[in-house]
């Protein structure tokens, strides 16, 4: 004889799954307040660290920053540096924001580049002291050896297969 299964156990259909994991089936009151006690169980878990955080910061010597920036007021002159650094930044991204608004005008819409023109075998010959003929040659091989002497100019070139 099957016994029904009491509420609790293998909940694996969405209507049967408890409220607290059914946001949906919550009301906006019983959110915030789980919302609330959630922001209120962390703090009080950070809280329990609190102790292990002032023994970390006494050993890393933080306590003496805090002397020297938030006491004796160190911390202005941080600042001053800090506004220093940022005039610096915005007068060179100024000048930078200058720059690319008279290029953009001066040649914006305008191709002026050229390619290069191709180097034919003849002057590839003539410049490194060979046949042009023979360039050409070497040009559609696929493997080649070049040896070259003392002058570093080429001494020779063998075709490998």
């Amino acid at each position: 004889m099957d016994q029904p299964r009491p509420r609790h156990q293998g909940m694996t259909s969405p209507l049967m799954s408890p409220l607290i994991e059914r946001a949906d089936l919550q009301s906006p009151h019983q959110r915030r307040v789980y919302g609330a006690l959630t922001l209120v169980f962390w703090a009080f878990w950070i809280y329990l660290w609190v102790p292990l955080l002032a023994l970390l910061a006494w050993a890393l010597g933080i306590d003496q920053a805090y002397k020297y920036m938030i006491v004796l007021g160190g911390y202005r002159e941080v600042m001053k540096v800090v506004w220093l650094y940022l005039l610096v930044i915005l007068l060179l991204g100024g000048g930078l924001l200058v720059w690319a608004v008279y290029n953009i005008l001066r040649f914006g819409g305008v191709e002026n580049r050229t390619a290069a023109l191709p180097v034919t075998p003849v002057e590839i010959g003539k410049y490194f002291g060979q046949d042009h003929d023979a360039v050409d040659r070497w040009q559609r091989e696929k493997r080649l050896l070049v040896t070259h002497d003392q002058d570093g100019r080429i001494g020779g070139v063998e075709v490998l297969a």
